[in-house]
């Protein structure tokens, strides 16, 4: 599982992405384990966090969520929020099994920037050039 975390320059950027990654994971092209989401809107005195969006359904979902998959961890989350600037949104991804070219094809047109992950530099670095 890789964890990676992208940067939007607007609030809805990063709910936007979910959108995607959800339709991504039904059509098996992704294996969406956990994903947080961060904004911070304009005027607020910090941002704020929703964790384990992709699961359904209130607290026993979440709760079995946890049992059967991994977690974002807490610290890269932690990590993120000092890297946001009121105005922006945030995605925390922990994920497997990308089939890249059509995860690629379906971000192509956002503005999004990889600012955290667990990936080794090359990789990376690929993944910032993927993603332009």
């Amino acid at each position: 599982m890789t964890t990676t975390a992208w940067r939007f320059p607007d609030t809805e950027g990063a709910d936007d992405a979910v959108l995607k990654l959800k339709r991504l994971d039904s059509q098996k092209l992704i294996n969406l384990q956990d994903v947080a989401v961060i904004r911070w809107p304009q005027h607020a005195s910090k941002p704020t966090t929703q964790e384990h969006v992709t699961v359904e359904g209130g607290m026993v979902s979440a709760l079995a969520h946890k049992i059967r998959h991994g977690n974002i961890d807490g610290s890269m989350i932690d990590s993120v929020e000092q890297d946001m600037t009121p105005g922006t949104s945030a995605l925390v991804l922990l994920s497997s099994d990308a089939a890249i070219e059509p995860v690629i094809d379906a971000f192509r047109d956002e503005r999004m920037e990889l600012i955290r992950s667990d990936l080794a530099i090359q990789q990376e670095d690929r993944l910032r050039d993927s993603f332009g």
